[in-house]
Protein backbone atom coordinates (compact mmCIF):
# COMPACT_ATOMS: atom_id res chain seq x y z
CA UNK A 1 0.00 0.00 0.00
CA UNK A 2 1.19 3.50 -0.84
CA UNK A 3 -1.06 6.40 0.17
CA UNK A 4 -0.16 10.08 -0.14
CA UNK A 5 -2.14 13.22 0.73
CA UNK A 6 -4.69 14.08 -1.95
CA UNK A 7 -5.65 17.24 -3.76
CA UNK A 8 -7.69 18.58 -0.82
CA UNK A 9 -4.44 18.85 1.21
CA UNK A 10 -6.49 17.86 4.28
CA UNK A 11 -3.57 16.65 6.39
CA UNK A 12 -5.74 16.00 9.42
CA UNK A 13 -8.04 13.87 7.27
CA UNK A 14 -4.99 12.04 5.92
CA UNK A 15 -3.77 11.38 9.47
CA UNK A 16 -7.18 9.91 10.34
CA UNK A 17 -7.01 7.78 7.20
CA UNK A 18 -3.56 6.45 8.13
CA UNK A 19 -4.81 5.67 11.65
CA UNK A 20 -7.83 3.86 10.19
CA UNK A 21 -5.67 1.76 7.84
CA UNK A 22 -3.33 0.83 10.68
CA UNK A 23 -6.32 -0.04 12.90
CA UNK A 24 -7.80 -2.24 10.16
CA UNK A 25 -4.47 -4.06 9.76
CA UNK A 26 -4.43 -4.32 13.56
CA UNK A 27 -7.35 -6.76 13.36
CA UNK A 28 -4.85 -9.35 12.18
CA UNK A 29 -2.26 -11.20 14.18
CA UNK A 30 0.71 -8.91 14.88
CA UNK A 31 -1.10 -5.95 13.28
CA UNK A 32 -0.46 -7.33 9.81
CA UNK A 33 3.30 -7.68 10.37
CA UNK A 34 4.46 -10.05 7.62
CA UNK A 35 7.22 -11.69 9.69
CA UNK A 36 6.34 -14.23 12.41
CA UNK A 37 7.18 -13.12 15.97
CA UNK A 38 9.92 -15.76 16.21
CA UNK A 39 11.37 -14.71 12.87
CA UNK A 40 11.54 -16.50 9.55
CA UNK A 41 12.96 -19.98 9.13
CA UNK A 42 16.55 -20.17 7.98
CA UNK A 43 16.85 -21.03 4.30
CA UNK A 44 19.37 -20.70 1.54
CA UNK A 45 18.03 -20.00 -1.91
CA UNK A 46 20.40 -20.25 -4.89
CA UNK A 47 19.46 -16.74 -6.09
CA UNK A 48 20.22 -15.29 -2.65
CA UNK A 49 23.53 -17.11 -2.54
CA UNK A 50 24.50 -15.64 -5.91
CA UNK A 51 23.47 -12.12 -4.86
CA UNK A 52 25.50 -12.40 -1.64
CA UNK A 53 28.57 -13.59 -3.57
CA UNK A 54 28.27 -10.79 -6.15
CA UNK A 55 27.91 -8.19 -3.41
CA UNK A 56 30.89 -9.32 -1.37
CA UNK A 57 33.51 -10.88 -3.65
CA UNK A 58 35.32 -10.19 -6.92
CA UNK A 59 34.33 -12.37 -9.89
CA UNK A 60 37.20 -14.84 -9.50
CA UNK A 61 36.51 -15.56 -5.82
CA UNK A 62 32.72 -15.85 -5.82
CA UNK A 63 32.73 -19.65 -5.67
CA UNK A 64 34.73 -19.46 -2.44
CA UNK A 65 32.29 -16.91 -1.01
CA UNK A 66 29.37 -19.15 -1.96
CA UNK A 67 30.97 -22.10 -0.16
CA UNK A 68 31.60 -19.96 2.92
CA UNK A 69 28.02 -18.64 2.98
CA UNK A 70 26.63 -22.17 2.52
CA UNK A 71 28.78 -23.36 5.43
CA UNK A 72 27.63 -20.48 7.67
CA UNK A 73 23.96 -20.96 6.81
CA UNK A 74 24.16 -24.71 7.39
CA UNK A 75 25.89 -24.15 10.72
CA UNK A 76 23.29 -21.55 11.71
CA UNK A 77 20.36 -23.79 10.73
CA UNK A 78 21.79 -26.73 12.69
CA UNK A 79 22.46 -24.63 15.80
CA UNK A 80 18.95 -23.18 15.57
CA UNK A 81 17.40 -26.63 15.16
CA UNK A 82 19.13 -28.01 18.25
CA UNK A 83 18.98 -24.86 20.38
CA UNK A 84 22.75 -24.38 20.43
CA UNK A 85 24.71 -21.15 20.35
CA UNK A 86 27.98 -20.31 18.64
CA UNK A 87 29.94 -18.17 21.07
CA UNK A 88 27.74 -15.14 21.72
CA UNK A 89 25.56 -15.82 18.65
CA UNK A 90 22.15 -17.28 19.45
CA UNK A 91 20.23 -18.04 16.24
CA UNK A 92 16.85 -17.92 18.01
CA UNK A 93 17.52 -14.41 19.36
CA UNK A 94 18.75 -13.35 15.92
CA UNK A 95 15.50 -14.57 14.29
CA UNK A 96 13.37 -12.73 16.85
CA UNK A 97 15.45 -9.61 16.19
CA UNK A 98 14.80 -10.01 12.46
CA UNK A 99 11.08 -9.82 13.20
CA UNK A 100 11.35 -6.84 15.53
CA UNK A 101 13.84 -4.98 13.28
CA UNK A 102 11.75 -5.39 10.12
CA UNK A 103 10.55 -2.26 8.37
CA UNK A 104 7.11 -3.15 7.04
CA UNK A 105 5.35 0.16 7.73
CA UNK A 106 6.74 3.59 6.84
CA UNK A 107 5.61 7.18 7.30
CA UNK A 108 7.40 9.87 5.33
CA UNK A 109 5.54 11.83 2.69
CA UNK A 110 2.71 9.33 3.06
CA UNK A 111 1.89 5.86 4.34
CA UNK A 112 3.69 2.83 2.91
CA UNK A 113 2.95 -0.68 4.14
CA UNK A 114 3.69 -4.27 3.19
CA UNK A 115 1.24 -6.21 5.35
CA UNK A 116 -0.07 -9.73 5.74
CA UNK A 117 -3.86 -9.59 6.05
CA UNK A 118 -6.78 -11.80 5.11
CA UNK A 119 -9.13 -11.05 2.20
CA UNK A 120 -11.79 -9.44 4.42
CA UNK A 121 -9.38 -6.98 6.04
CA UNK A 122 -7.78 -6.21 2.68
CA UNK A 123 -11.21 -5.41 1.22
CA UNK A 124 -11.98 -3.11 4.16
CA UNK A 125 -8.64 -1.34 3.72
CA UNK A 126 -9.21 -0.92 -0.01
CA UNK A 127 -12.75 0.38 0.56
CA UNK A 128 -11.44 2.92 3.07
CA UNK A 129 -8.73 4.04 0.64
CA UNK A 130 -11.26 4.40 -2.20
CA UNK A 131 -13.56 6.44 0.03
CA UNK A 132 -10.69 8.75 1.04
CA UNK A 133 -9.51 9.08 -2.56
CA UNK A 134 -13.01 10.06 -3.72
CA UNK A 135 -13.07 12.71 -0.97
CA UNK A 136 -9.71 14.09 -2.15
CA UNK A 137 -7.99 13.10 1.10
CA UNK A 138 -5.53 10.71 -0.52
CA UNK A 139 -4.27 9.11 -3.67
CA UNK A 140 -3.17 5.52 -3.36
CA UNK A 141 -1.66 2.55 -5.11
CA UNK A 142 -2.13 -1.00 -3.90
CA UNK A 143 -0.68 -4.30 -5.09
CA UNK A 144 -1.76 -7.74 -3.85
CA UNK A 145 0.73 -10.59 -3.75
CA UNK A 146 1.22 -13.87 -1.95
CA UNK A 147 4.79 -13.47 -0.71
CA UNK A 148 7.26 -10.89 0.47
CA UNK A 149 10.93 -10.20 -0.10
CA UNK A 150 13.32 -9.13 2.64
CA UNK A 151 16.47 -7.08 2.02
CA UNK A 152 18.80 -7.17 5.00
CA UNK A 153 21.52 -4.83 6.24
CA UNK A 154 23.59 -6.77 8.74
CA UNK A 155 26.92 -5.28 9.77
CA UNK A 156 27.45 -8.13 12.24
CA UNK A 157 25.12 -10.98 13.22
CA UNK A 158 26.53 -10.60 16.74
CA UNK A 159 24.98 -7.15 17.08
CA UNK A 160 21.24 -6.62 17.48
CA UNK A 161 20.97 -3.48 15.30
CA UNK A 162 20.52 -5.18 11.93
CA UNK A 163 17.74 -3.86 9.64
CA UNK A 164 15.37 -5.74 7.36
CA UNK A 165 13.33 -4.01 4.67
CA UNK A 166 10.20 -5.79 3.48
CA UNK A 167 8.59 -5.43 0.07
CA UNK A 168 6.27 -7.59 -1.97
CA UNK A 169 8.04 -10.32 -3.90
CA UNK A 170 5.92 -9.77 -7.02
CA UNK A 171 6.57 -6.08 -7.60
CA UNK A 172 5.42 -4.65 -4.28
CA UNK A 173 6.01 -0.94 -3.86
CA UNK A 174 7.10 -0.51 -7.50
CA UNK A 175 3.76 -1.81 -8.82
CA UNK A 176 1.78 0.14 -6.21
CA UNK A 177 3.74 3.29 -7.14
CA UNK A 178 3.00 2.74 -10.83
CA UNK A 179 -0.70 2.43 -10.00
CA UNK A 180 -0.51 5.63 -7.97
CA UNK A 181 1.40 7.46 -10.70
CA UNK A 182 -1.23 6.48 -13.27
CA UNK A 183 -3.80 8.30 -11.14
CA UNK A 184 -1.64 11.32 -10.29
CA UNK A 185 0.69 12.29 -13.14
CA UNK A 186 3.78 14.19 -12.02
Amino acid sequence: IIAIPGESRDLRGFQFLASDIIALAGRQERDGHPVPVNGPDYSLLPAGLDIEARATAPAGRRWLTKLWVMFLMTLTAVTDRYGWTIGSFDPKIYKRDVASNSDFRKFDDGLKMTIDVDADVLQRIENRLKQAEEAGICNYGLHRQKSALMTCLVASPLQRDHLHFIDGAAGGYAVAAASLKAKVPV
